[in-house]
């Protein structure tokens, strides 16, 4: 139950706020001074909340690396359109989360031929099928630059990718852990993101992404590597229809020396998230 709270301090501080104004309009003062002291301690959460980067100018002739992130809740429309958008945006890396339970490898390479390498696991350890099926699509490298962990318990991976780009590859790993509504879905979002750490070099060039299923007020989101792509304090990924004031539970993550360039919450696309889309500057050398 703490768990489920602490992603929504934004929305307990409107809460809590016209409820103190409420109470002090009936001159109910114990009752204005409960809320309000429960209204500042939720500001105080949202506000004091860091470790995110803003987009910046990139240096001269910098090389650029674009991805596109996005769960559909297996909307085949959905994934037409995120196709069209990270098409537009001149996407180097796609990742998908929530495909559809007909989708196969061979139609992403029609959808997406541009893209030559494509990673769709589809069965867990013991062989039950993955319901939500996450994707990575490249625009550069090979296919024995994917690795793939899987979950005995759960229906999500960990997808990672070294990305060519100059000297140094560029580590991707993306992830779509369960949501924390059970106590056993939350060790297994918990155990999920703590391994987002494993075969990572943080000294070097790396960009994390994924349905994380928890806010940066959750005590776990901690424990995930890197900075934050854009403010999280006033925009939310989820659900769809309350835009802004919805829980920014996707997350793009960078480190190792790369400077964001650009970041932006996407349009409503069909699902029940918004995508997220974001630019990174190599560093110099």
């Amino acid at each position: 139950m703490f768990d489920l709270a602490a992603h929504w301090p934004k929305h307990l501080f409107l809460l809590a706020f016209a409820a103190a104004l409420y109470a002090a309009v009936l001159k109910a003062w114990r009752p204005a001074g409960l809320a309000s002291a429960v209204a500042a301690l939720n500001a105080a959460l949202v506000i004091g909340a860091g470790g995110f980067a803003l987009p910046a100018k990139p240096p001269e002739n910098a090389t650029l690396i674009k991805v596109v992130s996005a769960n559909i809740h297996r909307s085949w429309p959905a994934l037409n359109v995120i196709i069209a958008m990270a098409r537009d945006y001149g996407a180097d890396i796609i990742s998908v989360y929530e495909a559809p339970d007909d989708l196969a490898e061979a139609q992403l390479a029609t959808l997406l031929p541009d893209m030559p390498v494509v990673s769709m696991p589809s069965l867990a350890p013991e062989g039950r099928p993955l319901v939500k099926r996450s994707f990575l699509a490249a625009r550069t490298g090979g296919a024995d630059q994917v690795d793939v962990t899987a979950f005995a318990y759960t229906n999500s991976v960990i997808i990672r990718f070294l990305l060519p780009a100059g000297a140094t590859p560029v580590q991707i790993i993306t992830t779509h852990p369960p949501s924390p509504g059970w106590p056993n879905q939350r060790f297994d979002r918990n155990r999920q993101l703590q391994q987002l750490t494993d075969g990572l070099t943080a000294e070097k060039p790396f960009i994390l992404m994924g349905d994380f299923n928890t806010t940066p007020w959750g005590r776990i989101y901690g424990e995930t590597p890197g900075v934050r792509a854009g403010d999280p304090r006033f925009e939310g990924s989820f659900p769809a229809a309350l835009g802004p004031l919805g829980l920014p539970i996707d997350h793009i993550k960078f480190g190792g020396g790369l400077m964001l360039v650009d970041y932006r919450v996407g349009p409503d696309i069909g699902s029940d998230h918004q995508p997220l889309f974001a630019t990174f500057a190599l560093p110099p050398g």
